[in-house]
């Protein structure tokens, strides 16, 4: 389907379903990476929050909301959550 058009609600409801979809693949993705780091972070010593990481990670996703339309304030919003997220599996024992 391109912009020129015009869509039935089942077929947008349907674009909706499949981005979901893939927002939680992603998330489930970021998420086992964070079980990898985890393990290395545990086996190594490294602390679990890193501020000079986490303000280079927040720089990214706000470049990467400018460039996909999405507004910086939610970007951010859902960031926040993520990382909390990523601290807890990161806390939690092997």
């Amino acid at each position: 389907m391109n912009s020129n058009d015009i869509a039935t609600l089942e077929e947008i409801r349907e674009l909706i379903d499949e981005a979901d979809k893939l927002l939680l693949l992603t998330l489930g993705k970021r998420f086992r990476a964070v079980g990898f780091l985890r393990k290395l972070k545990n086996a190594t010593g490294i602390r679990i929050e890193d501020a000079k990481r986490e303000e280079a990670v927040r720089e990214l996703w706000k470049r990467h909301a400018k460039e996909s339309n999405v507004p910086e304030e939610l970007a951010l919003l859902m960031l926040d959550f993520i990382l909390s997220e990523s601290k807890r599996i990161q806390n939690e024992p092997q």
